[in-house]
C-alpha cells in the first residue's frame, strides 16, 4: 500500500515538539547540575572557610529542586513518549480499514481529492472493482467465509497495485484504483497482472473461488474537466455494463 498522501496529525505534531522539548530540558538540567558540583569540589575550601565547614543552605535546596526537576523530566519524558506512540497508531488506524488493510473510504476520499488537479487529471486512470459472488458467499457459507474472501483479494489487489498506482476499500463491497499517467496500454497490463493473480488464487483451492466484475474509466479517453466526474462514470458503468475480469 502506497502511504505518500497521508499526513501525520497536527496533535501528533504538538506531541513531538514537547517530545523534544522535554528533551532539551532535560539535557540542561544535566548539565546545569555537573557544573555546579564542579564549582563546588572546586570552591570548596572556601565555603569551609567561610562558613566554619557548613554546606551552604542554597546548594542544598538548590540541588534537591535539581534533582526533583530531573526527576520529573524523566517522567514527562516517559509519559510524553508512550502518547506519541499511541497518537501515531491512532491516526493510521483512522485511515485504515480494519479489515483488509487497505486504505478506508476517508483516505480514500482524501485520495481522489489528491487527483483534482490540472497536473494528474488529464492521464488519471480509475477503476472501480467488487467481488461479484459475495453476497451470494455470505448467504450461503456465512458472513466470516465472506469477510475470509475480502481479506484474500484484498491482499491480491494490494500487492498487483504497488506496481501501477493506489488502491482503497471505499466501504463494502468497492474497491478503487487510480492510476497517474495511466494510457489503455497501463490500464490492460493492470488487468492481466490482477487476472493472473486471481486465476492463481482460484486454482489453489485455499477458499471459494474469486469472481470479480469492474469498469475502468481513462480521462485520456473521456477528457473529463474534475475527478469526481470520473468516479461518477466509473460507478454509472459498474451499474449498466460491468466488465468481468476472465
Amino acid at each position: 500500500m502506497k502511504s505518500d498522501f497521508y499526513n501525520w496529525s497536527k496533535r501528533a505534531n504538538v506531541y513531538n515538539s514537547i517530545f523534544i522539548y522535554k528533551v532539551v530540558t532535560l539535557v540542561v538540567a544535566v548539565v546545569l547540575t555537573i557544573a555546579m558540583t564542579i564549582l563546588f569540589f572546586r570552591d570548596r575550601a572556601i565555603f569551609k572557610e567561610n562558613l566554619n565547614g557548613q554546606v551552604p543552605v542554597f546548594f542544598i535546596c538548590t540541588g534537591i529542586c535539581l534533582i526533583l526537576f530531573i526527576i520529573s523530566i524523566i517522567i514527562d519524558f516517559y509519559i510524553i513518549r508512550r502518547t506519541v506512540s499511541i497518537g501515531k497508531r491512532l491516526n493510521k488506524l483512522a485511515y485504515i480499514d480494519h479489515l483488509t488493510g487497505l486504505p478506508n473510504r476517508y483516505s480514500c476520499d482524501l485520495l481522489i481529492e489528491s487527483f483534482n488537479n490540472p497536473e494528474r487529471l488529464p492521464k488519471t486512470g480509475f477503476f472501480l472493482i467488487q467481488i461479484s459472488n459475495l453476497g451470494a458467499i455470505n448467504s450461503s457459507e456465512g458472513h466470516k467465509n465472506g469477510n475470509y474472501l475480502i481479506s484474500e483479494f484484498a491482499t491480491i489487489i494490494e500487492d498487483v497495485s504497488e506496481n501501477y498506482g493506489y488502491v482503497g476499500r471505499n466501504g463494502g463491497n468497492e474497491y478503487i484504483v487510480l492510476l497517474d499517467d495511466c494510457d489503455s496500454t497501463k490500464a490492460d497490463m493492470f488487468l492481466l497482472e490482477l487476472t493472473k493473480r486471481i486465476h492463481g488464487y482460484n486454482e489453489m483451492n485455499v477458499g471459494t473461488p474469486l469472481e470479480v466484475h469492474y469498469s475502468r474509466v481513462l480521462n485520456c479517453d473521456e477528457k473529463k474537466e474534475k475527478i469526481s466526474e470520473i468516479i461518477s462514470l466509473g460507478y454509472k458503468k459498474i451499474r449498466e455494463m460491468p466488465l468481468t475480469l476472465a
